[in-house]
């Protein structure tokens, strides 16, 4: 199953792999720290409702956190698979 799209893998695949695998890991913290992030909103927005205010105004931020967490977990997989596939070919050789 791919997960990334066929034009940005084209251009994933133009990174030199080492550098691949430092975009990867990056995005990969990226994408970890927007959970967190959305744990903690979560966790806010139940606890704002409990005292009776509106969560409301934590919409928002929960969408940015989301976008911001898919599109880095994306990238990962992209750059990650990139570093791994030169891996299995230098393997091979």
């Amino acid at each position: 199953m791919k997960i990334v799209p066929t034009r940005i893998e084209e251009q994933i695949n133009r990174v030199d792999p080492t550098r691949a695998l430092a975009i990867g890991i990056a995005s990969a913290l990226t994408a970890l720290w927007c959970g967190y992030r959305l744990i903690w909103l979560n966790y806010t927005a139940t606890t704002l409702s409990s005292i009776g205010w509106s969560p409301v105004s934590l919409v928002f931020p929960f969408v940015l956190w989301g976008v911001i967490g898919v599109v880095a977990a994306i990238a990962a997989v992209g750059f990650l698979h990139r570093y791994a596939k030169r891996t299995e070919t230098e393997s091979r050789s």
